[in-house]
């Protein structure tokens, strides 16, 4: 909350938002939102002035200080440059360990959370039915909570808990395991006392040879060190964990603190969510002293502390040294404790009145204002003839519209690929030119552009583009440029659309509005990560099948919005559209329009757009797009076969309007 302006921030996760472990049982239980569940990380570090990269850790090189990361699979799965560091704060978390050998279909482990809820509707298809049965295997904390709250969310089912040893064996637990075994009685959640060896299709199998049957199995049993500790060469507890020192620093690496699952405290200390809290809040104070060659105390975690359990029906249990108590008094205190610690983090709208000029295809400027001074109608690309073939060329820019240097390089390419892919061309090969910003050290614009650089290489390699070189400088607003050649057996041309034209859109729109709330804090940064897995992906095989069918028109949705680029495929006539009753978008649009934002180009789309805006059904259609859809005008008697033939490339097209005379 309060940013150094010497200090480049860099925050590194798989995905926009990290679940809340303490409320995930209320949340399954139906006693949270989705929304309450989440903290949104990157929209913390957009406020906090930081870089936020979509990707996972993979290794640590803690001698040459730097990280090595990966995109997730659904942003390409591309391994990042390594990533420099002067100092580093670790909490990747834990891996779940193959507690025993499985066959079951429906068996899943608790952590990681996130994929635990991505899990969840295949969970829910499995016990819904007539008595189902659930397994939940681990008697600790989590296994105790899961299994009161799948009772409330499931009336109807067995639930077993399989707890290995008795809850007086576990310190957290013993003095409140009378009130814990009365809580699931009371509740209809059978325990079973063993050790589970193995799960079949079926059922799992304990070490006695007894079985039990099961839909679903939840596996809440200890964690394993992740995978990219096993990778790097840092050192490690006899548990395998790391091993860091009474300053959250990692042994003989003074420059990499932990925290958190991962880590192994000395002593070691049982792996609880409050103690993650803690070493935050000592973190929050030692590292900036760190930044300035300074240090502060010990880290001192609790040797005990308050055990709160979600009873999933509004009762709870707490747990303090001998104390023990549950009630509905205690889940209030529960409720109370974790909204007071959410709210800490919640992302504070902006208070300005003025509208945030908005970066990407809307900081273009507007149609109007080109058409009146280069004149007449401009197609996506410059189609040229050279030796009898046809040649294109198309360049574009961007300003930053998400604070990942490496994805505004990838999204550049998609975006200037897009010009020649919507005129039916191939793109072939590449120039760039990248403007980084400036910095008070070479170290970080030359960090920067290794990123951008980065970015642009997979795009191009991803689209089957060669980049055959480029230009760099630094100025105060970083951009990036790319200019795209390539050519075309028969190009189609943006203008041409008749009447009686429908009009097929590729995917979804809406990416200004989404990129303007978000940095006006309105918007989630889990909408953004929607909008990059849309982005991501090539238009050129739909481009490719377009050619197969009798366009009138076709061209790519950008900077001057649906509307606009619909008005620039008209013919000189009376045509207008007869718009559909909705417009696909993406997800978080319906709601951030609701709110009543809008990207600062809009405005000047809808002039642009003319008498084509009347009658939208929404704002959307005047909404700047950066890496848009294909947008096709097709006799309506060929259209069916060219939504099918764009659903086989994986495209989500969908009908947007019609073309008509004025008077039809």
């Amino acid at each position: 909350m309060q940013p150094e302006p010497s200090v480049r921030l860099l925050v590194i996760a798989p995905e926009s938002r990290a679940p809340y472990s303490g409320m995930l049982p209320g949340f399954l239980a139906g006693l949270y939102a989705e929304s309450e569940l989440f903290l949104d990380v990157a929209a913390l570090t957009e406020q906090a002035g930081g870089w936020f990269l979509r990707a996972e850790l993979q290794s640590i090189d803690a001698e040459r200080q730097r990280l090595v990361v990966k995109r997730p699979d659904a942003l390409g799965g591309t391994v990042l440059p390594e990533i420099a560091y002067d100092l580093a704060s670790i909490n990747t978390g834990a891996a779940p360990r193959d507690a025993f050998p499985s066959a079951h279909p429906n068996l899943y482990y608790v952590k990681p959370l996130t994929h635990l809820l991505q899990q969840l509707p295949a969970i829910d298809s499995a016990l819904t039915g007539q008595s189902q049965c659930l397994a939940v295997i681990g008697g600790g904390a989590a296994g105790i909570e899961l299994a009161m709250a799948f009772r409330v969310r499931f009336p109807e089912a067995k639930i077993t808990l399989v707890v290995k040893h008795p809850f007086e064996r576990d310190q957290a637990l013993a003095k409140g395991a009378t009130q814990i075994e009365a809580a699931l009685d009371a509740r209809g959640v059978s325990l079973w006392f063993g050790e589970v060896v193995e799960a079949t299709a079926s059922a799992v199998i304990f070490a006695d040879g007894q079985r039990l049957d099961c839909a679903c199995v939840l596996v809440a049993t200890p964690v394993a060190p992740p995978q990219w500790l096993s990778a790097s060469t840092l050192p490690v507890a006899s548990s395998g964990f790391l091993a860091v020192d009474t300053r959250l620093r990692v042994v003989g690496y003074p420059s990499l603190f932990a925290a958190g699952d991962v880590v192994e405290l000395s002593p070691p200390r049982a792996r609880a969510g409050v103690l993650a809290v803690r070493a935050g809040e000592y973190l929050a104070k030692a590292l900036p002293a760190a930044l300035k060659t300074q240090t502060v105390g010990d880290f001192k975690p609790q040797k005990q502390w308050l055990t709160l359990l979600n009873c999933g029906d509004g009762e709870a249990i707490l747990i303090r040294g001998n104390w023990s108590f549950r009630g509905g008094w205690v889940w209030r205190l529960k409720d109370w404790i974790d909204r007071q610690f959410m709210q800490r983090f919640q992302v504070q709208p902006m208070q300005s009145t003025a509208l945030m000029r908005c970066e990407g295809c809307a900081a273009k400027l507007p149609g109007d204002t080109l058409k009146a001074h280069l004149g007449g109608m401009f197609e996506d690309a410059a189609v040229t003839e050279s030796n009898g073939q046809l040649q294109m060329q198309s360049i574009d820019g961007l300003s930053y519209l998400v604070s990942d240097p490496h994805a505004m390089g990838w999204l550049a390419v998609r975006h200037a690929a897009s010009d020649l892919w919507a005129m039916g061309g191939q793109p072939q090969t590449a120039l760039a030119l990248v403007a980084v910003a400036r910095a008070a050290r070479p170290e970080l614009e030359a960090d920067e552009f290794r990123l951008v650089e980065a970015g642009i290489r997979s795009a191009a390699e991803a689209y089957g583009i060669r980049l055959i070189g480029g230009h760099t400088v630094a100025l105060q607003q970083p951009m990036v440029a790319v200019m795209v050649s390539g050519s075309a057996l028969r190009p189609i041309r943006k203008h041409g659309a008749k009447a009686g034209d429908v009009l097929v859109l590729s995917g979804p729109i809406g990416s200004g509005i989404l990129l303007a709330g978000f940095r006006q804090g309105l918007v989630s940064g889990a909408a953004i990560d929607g909008y990059l897995r849309v982005a991501w992906r090539s238009l050129g095989a739909a481009a490719d099948a377009a050619l197969h069918h009798p366009l009138s028109a076709m061209t790519d949705v950008t900077g001057f919005g649906l509307a606009g680029h619909i008005a620039e495929m008209l013919e000189e006539g009376d045509l207008s559209v007869r718009w559909a009753a909705s417009i696909p978008t993406y997800s978080g649009v319906d709601e951030a329009l609701a709110a009543g934002i809008r990207s600062s180009a809009a405005d000047g789309n809808q002039r642009y757009a003319g008498a084509v805006a009347e009658g939208a059904p929404s704002p959307v259609v005047f909404d700047p797009q950066t890496a848009g859809p294909l947008l096709a005008a097709i006799p309506a008697s060929d259209a069916d076969a060219l939504i099918s033939a764009w659903r086989a490339t994986g495209a989500s097209p969908v009908v947007v309007g019609v073309i008509t005379t004025e008077t039809s």
